[in-house]
């Protein structure tokens, strides 16, 4: 039997992997060039009607250019090899449902571009190695219930891909119930007002919901999961960001699970953060109102820099390795929070304590400039730095009146357990008396 050697063998496989990666490379061009071309059945297609895409594969790349809906009847793929976007929407009032749609040209291309008001994007299922779909001047459009991926190596730098939902002044448009998954910034809003995002799943991206310059922004029932911040907002006014669910944030030194910086009169009610680096970041905003949120398991709860005239009361801080750091953030209105690291005294049975919690930055201070010395929390030596360091507490973050225990039960996703929970428990309590009263009683 002849013997290869290792060396051989491994260029043998080497040489295998390339042509095989060539091979997959080559099949969306060569796919766009079989493809029955979609363009002319668009161009056909009476303005304002109905074009009914029968099942197959089409080429594109393809414009609509007046009022139409293009949906499928079956499964439909778009596969696109171009460099210009698979789909391009010129006219208002355009509706695109139910296609696949498979996007290899250039990197700086979406899959669908939409450059005009009152479009529908709705349950498409898109890969591309470059944008996924991108909006713009395309006022009241909605993005539903799609899904974006990458198409790039699993694994890939943040840098090698582009946003999968993106939009630049675009007012007053929907993103609802969409999930994307390893892009660079999963859903992108820059310049444009009054944008409601509900219900979507972002993961392994580098934001999950990235808001900036945009005012009134709605981010509600989101889920993000292992990007590097879940959400963050940016020089925006007006943000309602609620009952979303942010975990995992925590693969990078960076991560937050909610982040605000230079926001102002904004509120964040009623979300879940949970296992992130920091739960809550938040920088140089102001008149925010931050209330009622779980923050747990995080390695900071909260973090506050150069933030003043913000209301923080109702949270529940539980589980973090360390609860808050505030730095030049001592104007800030703190009270009726629940610390489980803080044991308070509750003298008039209030359900407060008497005795304020104050916020020792030294920690914080110390592993901003050298972050190695995170692996030293809760040693003796860095409590008593801690102690040395507390002689001076003007400046300090405190909540005046934190609860002496957690004003709701939660499951660790934001929501409340609720009596049903406790029913069901006192259920199986009983259930369990009994069998223990009824097998005592067969043994005597």
């Amino acid at each position: 039997m002849t013997r290869t050697s290792p060396a051989r063998a491994l260029g043998r496989t080497m040489a295998l992997m390339l042509a095989a990666a060539a091979l997959l490379a080559a099949r969306p061009a060569a796919a766009a060039e079989e493809a029955a071309p979609l363009q002319p059945l668009v161009d056909a297609a009476p303005e304002g009607g109905v074009l009914r895409l029968a099942p197959g594969v089409y080429g594109g790349p393809v414009t609509i250019g007046k009022p139409l809906t293009v949906e499928a009847d079956g499964a439909v793929t778009i596969v696109n090899a171009d460099d210009r976007p698979a789909i391009t929407v010129s006219a208002a009032g355009v509706t695109v449902r139910g296609l696949r749609i498979e996007q290899a040209g250039g990197r700086d291309s979406p899959a669908v571009q939409v450059g005009a008001p009152d479009a529908t994007l709705e349950a498409l299922d898109i890969r591309t190695e470059g944008f996924g779909i991108r909006l713009e001047r395309a006022d009241r459009s909605v993005v539903r219930g799609n899904a974006v991926r990458s198409s790039g190596p699993p694994g890939g730098r943040f840098t090698e891909r582009k946003n999968g939902i993106d939009l630049y002044e675009t007012h007053d448009a929907a993103i609802e119930r969409n999930t994307v998954t390893a892009m660079y910034d999963a859903i992108y809003i820059e310049n444009s007002d009054g944008v409601r995002i509900a219900g979507n799943t972002v993961e392994s991206s580098r934001y999950g919901i990235h808001v900036m310059y945009s005012d009134r922004t709605v981010i509600t029932g989101n889920t993000g999961r292992m990007n590097v911040t879940g959400a963050m907002v940016m020089t925006a006014d007006g943000v309602l960001l609620e009952g979303n669910v942010f975990a995992k944030q925590s693969e990078n030194v960076n991560s937050q699970g909610i982040l605000l910086f230079a926001a102002r009169n904004s509120v964040v009610r009623g979300n879940a953060v949970s296992g992130n680096r920091v739960g809550v970041y938040v920088e140089a905003s102001t008149g925010n109102r931050i209330a009622d949120n779980e923050i747990t398991d995080n390695f900071m709860g909260m973090q506050l820099v150069d933030s003043e005239g913000n209301a923080i009361e109702g949270n529940q801080w539980i589980g973090n390795v360390a609860d808050a750091g505030a730095q030049r953030s001592g104007a800030n209105r703190i009270a009726r929070n629940f610390w489980d690291a803080f044991s308070g005294l509750d003298a008039d049975g209030d359900g407060a304590s008497d005795l304020a919690y104050a916020v020792n930055p030294f920690f914080l201070s110390v592993t901003e400039r050298r972050p190695v010395f995170q692996l030293l929390f809760q040693s003796p030596g860095m409590k008593f730095l801690e102690g040395l360091y507390g002689a001076d507490r003007s400046g300090w973050a405190a909540d005046e009146a934190p609860l002496m225990k957690p004003a709701r039960e939660t499951d660790g996703t934001g929501r409340e357990t609720g009596r049903a929970a406790g029913a069901a428990g006192a259920v199986l309590l009983a259930a369990s008396c009994a069998v223990i009263i009824l097998a005592r009683r067969r043994t005597t």
